[in-house]
């Protein structure tokens, strides 16, 4: 049974009634309609009226058992009644609880049955029983009358009861459907960002590492290139703290700082001038038409996948030329090109995740582009066809 439908089970099994205060007060005017009618001048015994009026009050008595105990409930109002018929409004509400509680089980059949029987025994056999005649029938009438309607009222607050668990139900199914969008959307983003965190980290701390290695190594550094060298260190280690702390701050829950502006095409030379500063030789061919006309989204993720390259090419084949182009393609597709030699004297830098294609892969693809890479002569090319209109 799934955890919606225990629930509703348990609604229905401890509904309270609707108006708790109404049962209590059929059962209490039925006790006085009988007490005053027994307490009508007549020729009966003293103690009738003290018989009835106590199993009456025995019988509103045992409904306070009716919410946890049904059945032992019904029997002691069933009992009760057949000593006095100043117990029929318990019997009323006990038969309407059970009907509330059991629905159409036979169970319900059988207390109302036992209830109408006591009824019919108490007019009969009962302590103070007479000859049956109009008043008997008409007493009798009313009784098996109001323990159907008692029945039909039972099963009708069990149906709005049920109604209201199943509407319940479906307001906690559409908090939880909306979590888990929410969850997936914030999911999705942090994903996005640690992407975005991979693609800049990437790039600057390449440089670093770069430098930071020329230093090392290499003994026969003048000191005004020395300077420089320290000093492109610096502006980068500077730049990747920079980005990394906006990238943590838009990671905190309900902390979101303003976002800067993302590079796109337009800074392409830019991050070329920077690649070959460090030392890469970089030829870059910008043969395409209309980039300044590019969606914001494809003109970041083509920025993102040249930045990836070249950092790829600068970790795998180092001191590499490396050739960047972006033509037009077919069916108004941006092509962009990437290729290097491989397998040069120097030595490849082994760190890293090994998420740059699957970055790059996925950034096409979000684009509804494709990507193709080949090896030929030793020189490797990564080519990228990109909609210029994202799909």
């Amino acid at each position: 049974m799934t955890a919606p439908a225990c629930s509703r089970l348990m609604a229905l099994r401890h509904l309270a009634p609707p108006a708790p205060a109404l049962g209590w007060a059929v059962a209490v005017l039925f006790w006085l309609y009988y007490l005053a009618a027994f307490l009508a001048p007549a020729h009966r015994p003293w103690h009738m009226p003290l018989t009835v009026a106590a199993a009456g009050l025995a019988g509103i008595g045992a409904l306070a058992l009716r919410h946890r105990f049904v059945h032992p409930c019904v029997v002691l109002v069933g009992c009760c009644l057949f000593l006095g018929p100043a117990s029929i409004g318990a019997a009323f509400v006990a038969q309407a609880t059970s009907a509330r509680r059991h629905g159409t089980s036979p169970i319900v059949l059988l207390s109302g049955g036992w209830l109408i029987l006591a009824k019919i025994m108490q007019l009969l056999a009962g302590p103070y029983r007479t000859e049956w005649d109009g008043a008997a029938t008409v007493e009798s009438t009313i009784g098996i009358g109001g323990l159907v309607v008692a029945t039909l009222i039972g099963w009708l607050s069990r149906s709005i009861a049920g109604e209201q668990a199943w509407r319940d139900d479906a307001r906690a199914a559409r908090r939880d459907a909306d979590h888990a969008r929410i969850e997936r959307t914030r999911l999705r983003e942090r994903e996005r960002i640690a992407r975005e965190m991979h693609d800049v980290l990437a790039h600057r701390l390449s440089l670093v590492a770069m430098h930071a290695g020329a230093l090392a190594y290499v003994d026969d550094l003048d000191t005004p290139t020395a300077r420089e060298t320290a000093r492109v260190i610096q502006r980068n280690a500077r730049q990747a703290l920079d980005e990394l702390r906006v990238v943590l701050t838009r990671l905190r829950d309900g902390r979101a700082a303003p976002e800067p502006p993302q590079p796109t095409l337009r800074e392409l030379p830019v991050l070329v001038a920077e690649v070959r500063e460090s030392g890469t030789r970089v030829r870059l061919d910008l043969n395409a038409t209309g980039l300044a006309d590019l969606p914001s989204q494809v003109s970041r993720s083509a920025y993102r996948i040249v930045q990836e390259c070249l950092t790829n090419a600068r970790k795998h084949a180092p001191d590499a030329p490396v050739e960047v182009s972006i033509a037009d393609g077919a069916n108004e597709d941006l092509v962009l090109t990437v290729s290097n030699p491989v397998g040069g004297p120097a030595i490849p830098d082994p760190s890293g995740a090994g998420l740059g294609l699957i970055g790059i892969t996925e950034r096409a693809e979000m684009l509804g582009g494709t990507i193709t890479s080949t090896m030929e002569h030793n020189q490797f090319a990564l080519t990228v066809r990109i909609p210029r209109r994202a799909r």
